[in-house]
């Protein structure tokens, strides 16, 4: 049987997105946002039938190039992107036996191209964040160290290495090759270009999608000596970067001042936007490059998610190791930063519970409160005296009100047994139980359009589990944050305690509150913590004793239905206008 390579073979691949993002800002792979100079619009618009059918000529773009950083042509390799140029660096001067040392957390794709080859990848981390750990990397080079990876400004950190601490392992790294990834050198206003006529170990990977915003091109170069250039070029593809690419890189470098255009524009964001966060993250940390990364805590995936729900993407690390909790943000022009600053200004909240508000479960937790009952009882439940039940209050999990109204009748059942008949019935085998009838309350174009205005979150009594099927099944999950689920809250403090309304309101700190919920319990969380308890009449109970109830336990509205929150909304607006 035929098998790829065993280095490669649980590595893992980097995705990439198969369609472009249909989205205002799309600022999650530091691409220069404001685009190319005119001149390279209007060199592509030229392009001809010979710049198809023939192979590429690199003569001209050479030229420019060394011109642009003062080298001989010689001293230069183009690459499809910087990703070539160091992958080339791998399989030309790199053995399975050797090292690679580098910090962490740093470039992805070394790392990559590193399994691939199957030689030992060693990651340094920082002490301090972001110090560049020099005497640790240092402390690590050995007898098997063949390639040292230093990126500068680093990606995703954000800082550059300074020059006397490069040199000192530039000296401590006699005979080994050094590659410095410069991909956002521009953005510094430093280049180490000057130190390869000195140190003939140095490897120098440029790109021009950051800067000059040919990202969707891809042109990269190396710089080195002619001796390692010579060698590399018996592993690269010979004509790797297309016409296209070398024309639009040729009209880029005549227009050095659209450069200076948008590392100007970008420096103006990066002071704005590292402002504007001063109250909003934990920690900005400084920037050399055209972005920032920003450390925003217990909130990061709401701010992820109110970021997203107005048409903004950026690089959420999530739990990543040394990252935890951080973002990374391409600087847009000045304008585009402003409109980021005001998508984080306070909003008001909409809380919903799931079950009955967002959910029918009329024929899902229901049957399996009934089935379980009679399974146990051998009588037949009525869905009245369910409903009667959930309006006495303090019965929100559906466990405890089966459990309940078995032991109402005497008949003695194990917890334990209950709840893994009521599952068997609810969610069967993967999800294909009575889960399978429930229905959206409130449609999922409805919930896009209340995003836009408002923050949302939930506080359910469901298992985690359960909750995220839902919000999965119909595609919603991305409206809400927080989800506060059945496991979240300490032991005693879930419903009708009011312990995840003050978490959501902890975490998003909005403006008014509005807590939708279908049961006794729900108004009583809400009055607990202080904000504005709106009753739901679910599916199978639009009586007046549930409203009556609900309003007596502090609501200040009851809607017949879950979309009719949006005329109510409108009416509170209205309102406070007046």
């Amino acid at each position: 049987m035929t098998s790829p390579r065993k280095s490669i073979i649980d590595a893992r691949a980097y995705e990439i997105p198969l369609y472009p993002d249909d989205i205002r800002l799309k600022l999650d792979s530091n691409e220069n946002t404001m685009g190319p100079s005119p001149k390279v619009m209007a060199a592509l618009q030229g392009i001809t039938d010979k710049d198809i059918k023939f192979y590429p000529a690199y003569g001209e773009i050479l030229t420019k190039l060394a011109a642009f950083n003062n080298l001989k042509t010689g001293m230069i390799l183009p690459a499809n992107g910087a990703d070539e140029a160091i992958s080339c660096v791998f399989n030309t001067f790199v053995e399975p036996e050797d090292s690679v040392l580098t910090v962490t957390p740093t470039f992805a794709m070394p790392k990559i191209y590193a399994r691939a080859l199957g030689c030992e990848y060693k990651e340094v981390p920082y002490a301090e964040k972001w110090i560049f750990p020099t005497q640790e990397l240092i402390n690590n080079i050995d007898e098997k160290t063949k390639l040292i990876i230093i990126t500068t400004p680093n990606n995703p950190t954000g800082e550059s290495i300074a020059r006397q601490e490069l040199i000192k392992i530039l000296n401590a790294a006699s005979g080994i090759y050094v590659l410095i990834d410069e991909t956002y050198a521009n953005y510094a206003g430093e280049t180490f270009i000057d130190l390869v006529e000195t140190y003939p170990n140095i490897l120098i990977a440029r790109s021009m999608s950051k800067d000059f915003a040919l990202a969707g091109l891809r042109f990269g170069y190396l710089i080195s000596a002619e001796e390692n250039l010579k060698h590399i070029k018996k592993v690269i593809s010979p004509y790797s970067v297309n016409n296209l690419a070398v024309k639009a890189a040729c009209a880029a470098l005549d227009d050095i001042n659209h450069l200076t255009y948008c590392i100007s524009r970008v420096n103006e964001s990066k002071a704005l936007l590292t402002e504007g966060f001063s109250d909003i993250a934990e920690k900005v940390y400084p920037s050399s490059a055209n972005f920032v990364l920003a450390d925003f805590g217990e909130r990061t995936d709401f701010i992820y998610k109110k970021l997203l729900n107005t048409g903004i993407r950026v690089k959420n690390f999530g739990n990543a190791q040394y990252l935890e909790n951080c973002m990374r943000i391409a600087l847009p022009d000045v304008e585009n930063t402003e409109y980021i600053l005001e998508s984080l200004k306070p909003r008001d909240l909409i809380i919903f519970d799931m079950d009955g508000v967002i959910v029918d479960t009329s024929n899902s937790y229901r049957l399996a409160i009934r089935g379980t009952y009679e399974k146990f009882s051998g009588k037949t439940l009525t869905p009245e005296a369910v409903q009667m039940a959930k309006n006495r209050g303090g019965l929100n999990n559906d466990w405890d009100l089966t459990y309940y109204l078995l032991e109402k009748e005497g008949i003695s059942v194990s917890f334990q047994e209950l709840i893994e008949k009521f599952q068997e019935l609810y969610w069967g085998n993967n999800g294909d139980g009575f889960i399978l009838n429930e229905k959206l309350l409130i449609s999922r174009q409805t919930l896009a359009e209340l995003s836009q205005k408002y923050d949302m979150a939930i506080f359910t009594g469901r298992p985690k589990l359960e909750a995220e099927y839902v919000l999965k099944r119909w595609d919603i999950g991305q409206f809400f944050c927080p989800v506060i689920t059945m496991e979240d809250p300490p032991k005693g403090k879930g419903k009708p305690d009011p312990w995840g309304v003050h978490q959501i309101v902890r975490i998003t700190r909005p403006k008014e509150v509005f807590f939708l919920g279908d049961t006794v319990d729900d108004m009583f969380s809400a009055r607990q913590a202080g904000v504005k308890g709106v009753g739901v009449l679910p599916p199978q109970e639009k009586g007046e004793e549930l409203r009556r109830a609900l309003l007596a336990h502090g609501a200040v509205d009851v809607l017949e239905n879950t979309e009719d929150i949006v005329q109510l909304l409108k009416n509170c607006e209205q309102a406070r206008i007046k």
